[in-house]
């Protein structure tokens, strides 16, 4: 029967793990945070876009829920299932 052997370690592994981390880092946060507006105006654009909306009323109906629970007894007793 053939042994199996393990190859040794191959240093390309790491290095493709590394740049593949770092892709990985700049797709989800370098990307997006290069994207986002920064400084005074984007505060200002934020503040005035903020403005345009008023509340909504809402009425509940019925204005009271209740919810009422039962204890199932016969599990309650049991620790490790049916004892013979």
């Amino acid at each position: 029967m053939n042994r199996y052997q393990p190859t040794r370690f191959n240093p390309m592994t790491g290095v493709a793990a590394v740049a593949m981390t770092a892709l990985t880092f700049v797709l989800t946060v370098g990307v997006p945070a290069g994207l986002a507006p920064f400084g005074h105006d984007a505060t200002t654009l934020a503040a005035s876009q903020a403005v345009g909306k008023a509340a909504t009323e809402v009425a509940i109906v019925p204005s009271r829920i209740e919810v009422i629970g039962a204890r199932d007894t016969t599990m309650a007793d049991r620790q490790h299932g049916p004892r013979g």
